[in-house]
């Protein structure tokens, strides 16, 4: 059985960050944002992984290689993004080899119910996951009646949000438009729900789930990862460890203080860390005060300064000028 895991997309919501770094390489809690999804798969016991490129695909694709040797890899770069259904079509000879296949985000740190999904297919053309939607929040509504979807945007039912993995039956070749760029929802499952052709299930989970579409949302999973890996209730990622409250990569230098924090592969940190972030290959001087800050790849601040939610990433010609982040002393600054 195969998994593709969709790895595409621009990471527009993360810029600046995302000009330089594909989104799927954005680490979190010491890991890579792609490799949560990768883990998951893996001890479901996937070993077989298509993965679609668009944006910077060579860092995704080393990432891959290097970080999970005993899985199988390929890839299918797409010279212009192709939507869900036209990534999916691009690689049919792939996917028709099994009876179903997942289809995973490759940017959402979810732990989907994987034998849930399996145990509720049958004869449904296609499986999701759904869950309650956090308070406050804007999503497309999914209509969920007796476990069964009955529609997106509009139906009967219990109004969901779509979580963004799919169990989905070779049968969606059938149903795919034969054309580059298409949309999966919109083009194949909302058209047989409305014909009645085929069945959409869901499966409700509500367990761990985050969307790393923003700085704020990047920083609240973050906080809620880093405290559940403190206390134990989740294993640190590879190579990195606890140490009181914080969370450091096992080549990182850390010789002041931090609190509530993580650092990075190869990070010096002399400064002083709360609650903040410090990606790889870092240098936090001495005198340096970050206070719920992140700090991405390469990133040196050698002066005394005291900075507070701020997302800083080194300058670099693929950054525009204009926008919402600054740019000082070398550095490009986004206010969180």
């Amino acid at each position: 059985m195969r998994a593709m895991i969709l790895a595409a997309g621009y990471g527009t919501r993360l810029r600046p960050v995302t000009y330089t770094l594909p989104k799927p390489v954005v680490p979190l809690c010491g890991q890579p944002l792609v490799a949560w999804v990768i883990e998951s798969l893996l001890d479901f016991g996937i070993r077989d992984f298509i993965v679609n490129l668009h944006h910077l695909p060579e860092p995704i694709e080393r990432l891959l290689r290097a970080r999970f040797a005993d899985a199988r890899f390929a890839f299918s770069y797409e010279l212009e993004i192709l939507g869900t259904g036209g990534g999916v079509r691009k690689v049919r000879s792939l996917l028709k080899r099994d009876p179903e296949f997942f289809l995973v985000n490759g940017d959402t740190i979810q732990f989907p119910p994987y034998d849930a999904l399996r145990a509720r297919r049958n004869e449904a053309l296609a499986v999701l996951t759904l869950r309650h939607p956090p308070p406050g929040d804007r999503f497309t509504p999914v209509y969920f009646d007796e476990d069964r979807v009955t529609g997106f945007g509009k139906g009967t039912g219990e109004a969901l949000m779509f979580s963004g993995t799919h169990l989905i039956s070779n049968r969606i070749f059938d149903y795919l438009p034969d054309k580059d760029f298409s949309g999966i929802v919109d083009e194949v499952y909302q058209p047989l729900i409305d014909s009645g052709r085929e069945r959409i299930a869901g499966v409700v989970d509500d367990g761990l789930w985050f969307d790393i579409g923003t700085p704020q949302r990047y920083v609240a999973a973050s906080r809620t990862l880093l405290g559940l890996t403190v206390r134990g209730r989740l294993a640190p990622a590879r190579g990195t460890h606890v140490a009181g409250d914080s969370l450091f990569d096992d080549t990182a230098v850390v010789t002041g203080a931090m609190s509530r924090s993580i650092a990075g592969a190869r990070s010096v940190i002399e400064g002083t860390l709360d609650d903040s972030v410090v990606w790889d290959d870092c240098r936090i001087a001495k005198g340096v005060v970050l206070d719920s800050c992140v700090v991405a790849h390469g990133v040196e601040i050698a002066s005394p300064v005291e900075l507070r939610n701020v997302l800083i990433c080194r300058d670099d010609a693929a950054i525009p000028r204009e926008g919402e982040h600054r740019f000082e002393h070398g550095l490009v600054l986004l206010d969180i």
